[in-house]
């Protein structure tokens, strides 16, 4: 028979030894997982947000404001133009006088700002050396300097050095005097390739363009079938039409404004109009429209249809930049739209009426865009478009 064999009991001061070190690891846990109070509180402290910073104080009309006058090269300019501005400090500002650009120079005399918004007078003055847009930077004071754009136009034609007409050589220029809108005027003319003589200006326009897209040239927008009547004044009056509104003999003796429509019934020749009706002389019907060149003397009329087509192949017109290098000189100037009235001058394309009717009170309209498209369309006769005239 085994004996039993009795493990020792641990005393008392074991024990007491066990619990020291059991308790010692249990506080030491509970402190790795939470933090102090003091770490605490300061998690919750954080520094205070930065105020925002001051509003820019700047000139807020600059690339619209509007001029008292207008600028040509080689005349001499005195013309002001009013800055607002916003976010101002106030306080005093010193006189002002930008560096020279093509001749001319902003100016404006010392003063004091308004505290929050306001305006400041800067003149332009000086003789424009070369027609263009040209770029003059005016502040005052501690306002963000504007770039302000300013437009020179050519000079206009002078029938005593200009001449009468263009000689035979493509290129040659001349020039024709006429009464357009109740003023004597004197437009540049030229010798196309195609042998004929061309205004070198549209319509309406006060000068030849400079580039594709010289808002300055693109002159007067013509429903066709219309005159000169003051309807193609840009962003003239507008009026919507109907049963005695619809066509040329509805308005013998003009119209001074531009007729638009929502639909057929009430915008200008929107029923009734056929591909035999005309825009030709001087005398208005119910299918002939009085031709707004005649008014340039014997032999100016509107070009037609094939005429376009024509000019397009001999003065390569096809895309905007080639259209303006031209002998012509064209203009991307936009359109009228008929149903609003509303211009629009995107310099993308653009669209030059022809004489020529098209069926369903529709005509055919020359057309150029920026992606080197031309030719002749078909177009709504109550559209506004620009008009050229030719010369037999």
């Amino acid at each position: 028979m085994r004996r039993a064999t009795f493990l020792p009991k641990p005393t008392l001061s074991v024990l007491s030894l066990i619990l020291f070190i059991q308790l010692t690891i249990f506080q030491s846990c509970m402190k790795t997982g939470e933090p102090p109070a003091t770490e605490e509180i300061a998690s919750k402290r954080r520094p205070p947000d930065p105020p925002p910073p001051p509003q820019p104080f700047y000139f807020n009309n600059c690339s619209y404001a509007a001029f008292s006058g207008t600028f040509r090269a080689g005349v001499p300019a005195n013309v002001s133009i009013t800055l607002n501005y916003v976010n101002s400090p106030g306080g005093s500002y010193s006189a002002f006088t930008s560096n020279t650009v093509n001749g001319l120079t902003a100016s404006t005399p010392a003063g004091s700002f308004n505290i929050g918004s306001g305006s400041i007078v800067f003149t332009i003055t000086g003789t424009p050396a070369s027609a263009g847009q040209y770029a003059v930077s005016v502040g005052a004071g501690s306002a963000i300097p504007c770039q302000l754009v300013i437009s020179v136009l050519n000079p206009p034609a002078d029938p005593s050095t200009c001449g009468g007409e263009p000689g035979l050589a493509p290129g040659s220029r001349g020039c024709v005097t006429f009464t357009y809108r109740g003023q004597t005027v004197t437009y540049y003319t030229v010798r196309a390739k195609d042998g004929k003589i061309w205004l070198q200006q549209n319509l309406g326009s006060p000068q030849v363009a400079f580039h594709e897209m010289d808002q300055a040239s693109y002159g007067d927008y013509f429903q066709w079938g219309r005159w000169d009547d003051g309807h193609q004044v840009r962003n003239g009056p507008t009026i919507t039409g109907g049963p005695s509104l619809l066509n040329p003999s509805h308005i013998p003796l003009g119209n001074p404004n531009f007729i638009k429509g929502t639909n057929a019934s009430t915008r200008w020749w929107g029923v009734g109009g056929l591909a035999s009706d005309t825009w030709s002389g001087s005398i208005a019907t119910s299918t002939n429209g009085k031709d707004p060149c005649t008014a340039l003397g014997a032999g100016w009329r509107l070009p037609t249809a094939a005429e376009w087509d024509r000019i397009s192949m001999d003065e390569d017109l096809f895309g905007t930049i080639s259209a303006f290098q031209s002998n012509l000189k064209l203009p991307s100037s936009g359109y009228r739209l008929a149903y609003d009235g509303f211009v629009y001058p995107n310099g993308d394309i653009g669209y030059y009426w022809t004489s020529n009717a098209a069926a369903n009170s529709n005509a055919k309209v020359f057309f150029f865009d920026n992606v080197y498209n031309a030719g002749n369309t078909i177009a709504e006769r109550a559209h506004g478009f620009s008009c050229r005239c030719v010369k037999d």
